[in-house]
């Protein structure tokens, strides 16, 4: 028969442990897509969960007061939405970049038409959504983002988590890491638009018998889709290092290094 009274013991340190597992899913990529279903993220929360019960030395017991006790788990899912958001900001940096892109080639303009839909991307970001994801994949980010996790309950056990300086000087270097992906991201549509704009402009002050209106929107979205092409292959790289320097804030984050 099983003992109960060493699984009730364990119950606790599981509860926190969930919590923290499930700030990260609910805010990491892939994990925290709209189309995964809430169960889905529950059970993964629950299983990862168990999985790091078992690897813990001795178990942890809850705060005696109500107020500890929420601002305990209130902590813990904070650390683990701080690890997924860090990741998701990768993708915030490559969908910033695809939205400057899509907006240089005038295809940013089906957006509008439809602003219902705002949360649907245009083909120039959906296109650079999918292969953000793909790029994640390849590079094992998913299998980064769950290893990382999982060594912060080293470093920082359950109900050890206290938000300090640290956390606000994590959080500014990854969204400048994120601004930073983005601007890399769009540059080469973005010398490739200002350079066509100047060669439009001198052409029409040349010959102003030719309508440059209505040659130049098209011309604009041959280039763009050109450069975009060429300059897709470059996405892999830009996100690897984006994703390392986000790793090292992570780091610094929950204390791993000082």
């Amino acid at each position: 028969m099983l003992e109960l009274e060493p699984m009730l013991v364990w119950m606790p340190t599981l509860l926190l442990v969930t919590v923290r597992v499930a700030g990260m899913v609910a805010f990491a990529p892939v994990f925290g897509h709209s189309a995964v279903p809430v169960k889905v993220r529950v059970l993964v929360s629950v299983a990862m969960g168990v999985a790091v019960v078992g690897r813990l030395a001795r178990p942890v017991a809850l705060p005696a007061s109500s107020f500890d006790l929420v601002m305990g788990l209130g902590c813990e899912f904070l650390m683990g939405a701080a690890i997924g958001y860090a990741a998701r900001l990768i993708f915030v940096g490559v969908e910033l970049g695809a939205f400057h892109v899509s907006t240089q080639m005038g295809l940013a303009l089906a957006d509008v038409v439809d602003p219902l839909k705002a949360d649907s991307p245009s083909a120039v970001r959906g296109t650079y959504r999918l292969v953000a994801i793909v790029v994640f994949l390849a590079i094992g980010g998913l299998r980064a983002l769950v290893g990382g996790l999982l060594a912060t309950f080293k470093t920082v056990p359950p109900l050890g988590f206290a938000p300090g300086p640290a956390l606000l000087s994590s959080v500014v270097g990854m969204l400048a890491a994120s601004f930073v992906l983005a601007l890399k991201v769009a540059a080469p549509v973005l010398i490739a638009m200002l350079l066509a704009t100047v060669a439009l402009g001198l052409l029409q002050r040349t010959v102003p018998q030719c309508n440059m209106l209505s040659i130049g929107l098209p011309v604009r979205v041959m280039l763009g889709l050109v450069v975009v092409a060429v300059s897709l292959g470059a996405l892999g790289p830009l996100m690897e290092a984006a994703a390392s320097h986000v790793a090292q804030s992570v780091q610094v984050l929950t204390g791993a290094v000082r």
